[in-house]
């Protein structure tokens, strides 16, 4: 058995894809990993690029193909065909480091079920780097999740889970984008044991302007996005009362992404139509789910917003707009 599995969702990457697989084909720990490249409909080269490698590094790479359906649907694809005892993902425009054979080595001596390491974010523009190191658990130790998950801020980039618990508890992902936190949270029920790796491994690229998380893309696939917040606030509601310290847990990145839908929503420029479907989202989260409301009502923007009536909209709206670098055309 492979010690790791790495899931690669690729879409028309062929400019990005080599840094990707060189930084693991080249690592001493190649032969412990399986690279399973999910090309999701690419109408580039990715495709022949990563058949290269996987004809070339067979025990390694693997090309799965599938039609265009979303980084969500890659993740899916990744946990059905991995066969390595821990799982992780890897955006084929990122990469690992240098410590990834040090992680590698570790997993290959521990047996828990959710795994963190840290990350650096690379600017694609500047080349600045920014290490990004997990907070709230000391290194080194195994702890039990329930016991430390309040004090965690976890992302994908530094987080591993144990294959046979995705693959056993069916965890599926929706198909969309900003199913980075249902990958993290659909787990987190049967996560027992939690062990932090102080190792340096994957290399985040951002300033890309294609990202998910722009706010063009943002506005695109709002409902993508609000479709996976009520996934989390459903999965809070299942959990608040048999698991109360891992339901907080849900609560706070639900709280996250509600912050970040009500500024998708503000991005736009402001209108009666806009500023209705504002106020229906808070409604809509306040019915769904009041916890979760509560503490997302307690942020500046939220409170000025309830207090007034919706009077400021206008107002907050072109504040909001010109702070993310989104200007109207007539001012």
């Amino acid at each position: 058995m492979k010690t790791l599995s790495i899931s690669v969702a690729a879409y028309n990457m062929e400019k990005l894809i080599r840094q990707n697989l060189d930084s693991f084909v080249h690592s001493p720990v190649c032969a412990d990993v399986e690279v399973l490249v999910i090309n999701d409909g690419s109408k580039d080269s990715t495709a022949q690029i990563v058949q290269e490698y996987a004809e070339k590094y067979p025990d390694t790479v693997k090309l799965i193909n599938q039609p265009n359906a979303g980084p969500g649907s890659t993740v899916n694809r990744g946990m059905e065909h991995a066969t390595g005892k821990y799982f992780r993902m890897v955006d084929a425009d990122d990469w690992v480091g240098d410590g990834f054979a040090g992680y590698v080595n570790i997993l290959k001596n521990i047996d828990v079920d959710m795994v963190l390491t840290n990350y650096t974010m690379v600017d694609d523009k500047t080349g600045e780097q920014r290490l990004c190191k997990v907070n709230g658990i000391a290194p080194g130790r195994v702890f039990d999740f329930a016991d430390v998950c309040e004090n965690l801020f976890l992302e994908m980039h530094s987080t591993t889970f144990r294959t046979e618990l995705l693959q056993q508890n069916q965890i599926h992902l929706f198909n969309g984008f900003y199913t980075d936190l249902q990958y993290l949270l659909f787990p987190a029920p049967y996560v027992q044991t939690i062990y932090y790796a102080d190792c340096n491994v994957y290399m985040y690229r951002v300033s890309l302007s294609g990202q998910s998380m722009s706010a063009p893309s943002m506005q695109r696939n709002i409902a993508m996005h609000e479709a996976v917040l009520f996934s989390l606030t459903d999965l809070y509601e299942k959990l608040k009362t048999q698991n109360p310290r891992v339901a907080g847990y849900v609560c706070r990145k639900a709280v996250m992404m509600a912050g970040t839908q009500m500024g998708t929503l503000l991005s736009f420029a402001p209108s009666k139509a806009r500023k209705a479907d504002l106020f229906a989202f808070f409604e809509k989260l306040q019915q769904a789910c009041p916890d979760v409301y509560a503490r997302f009502k307690t942020f500046k923007t939220a409170r000025v917003l309830r207090l007034c009536g919706g009077v400021l909209y206008t107002l907050i709206s072109r504040m909001h707009r010109k702070k993310i670098g989104l200007v109207a055309s007539n001012g």
